[in-house]
């Protein structure tokens, strides 16, 4: 049996619902009951019963609830220790990034850490890509740290919080929101506003949750990148949100960048919680704290 099938059944035992147990897994919910449907064909018995309204473990799901624990222990601690005796012996770490934070911690950071390193650790970068996916890989243990934009509230993962800052509104030069040295969210109430899409970042969903709470006539305009938000914010679409880091890479002279309080972006440095750090890990986080900037 896949050990990964196990840990699905842990979780639905645990949550006792398969949408939080399906979202805790970064799966389906579908595809989280095929999968127990394959478990309980398997062993031919039922593992959960849910007559009366709640998910519950039969008599059965209790056996195998006390025994796939101890052998999912068994294996996280075999696997730890041959990546810990890897890590020692090879300083190899492997990095994962979400989209656009190397924008605000450059890739050659990494490529000094490499070359000026005293305990012979050697960062590889992996494919950026969106939070959902970074957060898979680290729960996963196909890569080592994760650059991931905040909020971070998996209960797998530790972070080191390195960047926070306001949210930057993009503004035409003869707005009366021009004048502003900040912005309040009520200010955004009736405007159009593009900024990247809130499915895949953290971030633009937390901000987009605020914007509806405070000014629930701001109209939302979702683009997939950043360039796409002020390419339409320069067609005259709408106004565009944007990190600092953006704001300032795409300075315009017809648009000013005015910050918003209580709309803020941050990334954090990610890990297993259940991680052993090694020299070269903890050298590396140190060195990753170096770029820490809070401006808020």
């Amino acid at each position: 049996m896949d050990i990964k099938v196990y840990r699905y059944f842990i979780t639905l035992a645990r949550t006792k619902n398969y949408a939080k147990a399906a979202k805790d897994l970064y799966i389906t919910p579908q595809g989280l009951s095929s999968s127990i449907k394959r478990l309980e064909s398997s062993l031919g018995v039922p593992l959960f019963d849910s007559r009366s309204g709640s998910i519950e473990l039969t008599e059965y799901g209790a056996i195998l609830y006390r025994r796939v624990r101890s052998i999912l222990r068994e294996h996280d601690e075999m696997q730890e220790e041959i990546r810990s005796l890897y890590r020692r012996k090879s300083g190899r770490i492997l990095l994962s990034a979400s989209t656009g934070i190397f924008n605000a911690i450059p890739r050659e950071a990494v490529r000094d850490f490499n070359e000026t390193s005293k305990t012979g650790a050697h960062v590889d970068i992996s494919r950026t890509v969106v939070d959902y996916d970074c957060e898979t890989s680290l729960i996963e243990r196909t890569c080592d740290f994760a650059l991931l934009n905040d909020p971070i509230d998996h209960s797998v993962l530790a972070s080191i919080p390195l960047q926070k800052d306001m949210m930057f509104l993009w503004v035409p030069a003869d707005s009366p929101l021009a004048d502003k040295d900040e912005l309040d969210v009520e200010d955004l109430d009736g405007l159009a506003v593009s900024c990247v899409t809130s499915q895949e970042f953290k971030t633009s969903r937390k901000n987009e949750r605020i914007l509806r709470e405070q000014a629930p006539h701001c109209t939302l305009l979702h683009e997939d990148e950043m360039i796409s938000v002020v390419e339409a914010a320069l067609r005259g679409k709408g106004y565009a949100l944007l990190p600092r880091v953006h704001a300032l890479a795409f300075k315009h002279e017809d648009h000013a960048a005015i910050p918003v309080r209580n709309l803020d972006w941050g990334f954090s440095i990610a890990y297993r919680t259940d991680r052993t750090l090694s020299p070269q890990d903890e050298e590396f986080l140190n060195y990753m704290k170096g770029y820490q900037r809070f401006y808020c």
